[in-house]
């Protein structure tokens, strides 16, 4: 390259440097670049979508159970119920054996059996220490009016109406009266009564029978006051004023 720039011609045979073909280099091929792999994505397309049944197949296979379990326990329970004795029923509140708020309810259910319902008679027994006891009765009777005439000592019709109250409850129903008359209703309430007797001698031990209806000897309602089971009066009081009534 040196000689071709300063000397135009060869020394020896008188070349033309000039003319002279250039270097000639010797490029060498260049080498292909290997096919680059493509990654198929179908294995891995594969793999979710076997993780997707996988956990399918778990959940379905959890549920499954849980509704197994759920439905055994159901059965169990029923079988428990069904073997189990029924509960017994709740025990009604005990009746309060109080005479004036009886009277007040069989009145009511009087006049609902008929308008015109009268009074007849009552009777409470036994009473000890001031109070009906717990094992007693108290039966109020009412009955119809007979002819059109209304008011104490007038005739009612030999069908009546019976409310008793006792522990067990209150009931009212329809029963034969016989021959009765009508009576007022006492002004000399059930308390009156026991004060009046205590104070005229009775003891407040004895078990007593009280008895309210219309005297036709006094031609008014009167209460008789006796011992529980016994016939003989203690004590007559006059049902409007509680005034002892003395034989």
């Amino acid at each position: 390259m040196l000689l071709a720039k300063h000397v135009p011609r060869c020394p020896a045979c008188g070349f033309l440097l000039a003319a002279a073909p250039g270097p000639v280099y010797s490029i060498l091929p260049k080498r292909p670049r290997p096919p680059r792999s493509v990654r198929s994505s179908v294995p891995a397309t594969v793999a979710i979508v076997g993780l997707g049944v996988t956990l399918a197949i778990v959940v379905v296979g959890f549920w499954l159970v849980h509704q197994r379990d759920a439905e055994r326990a159901r059965l169990a329970a029923a079988a428990v119920t069904a073997s189990a004795p029924p509960a017994p029923a709740p025990t009604p509140p005990p009746v309060v054996l109080e005479p004036t708020t009886l009277f007040a309810k069989a009145k009511s259910a009087a006049l609902a059996w008929h308008s015109d319902a009268t009074l007849i008679a009552i009777d409470i027994t036994p009473v000890l220490l001031g109070k009906v006891e717990p094992s007693g009765k108290l039966v109020f009777t009412f009955g119809k009016p007979a002819g059109k005439k209304l008011g104490p000592g007038t005739p009612v019709q030999t069908t009546g109406f019976v409310v008793s109250a006792d522990a067990s409850g209150v009931q009212g129903e329809e029963h034969p009266t016989g021959k009765a008359v009508s009576v007022a209703e006492p002004n000399c309430i059930f308390e009156d009564v026991l004060g009046k007797i205590e104070k005229a001698g009775v003891a407040r031990s004895e078990r007593l029978h009280l008895h309210y209806a219309m005297s036709d000897k006094h031609a008014r309602g009167v209460w008789r006051v006796s011992r529980a089971g016994e016939a003989e009066t203690l004590r007559t009081l006059d049902g409007a004023n509680c005034a002892i009534i003395v034989h």
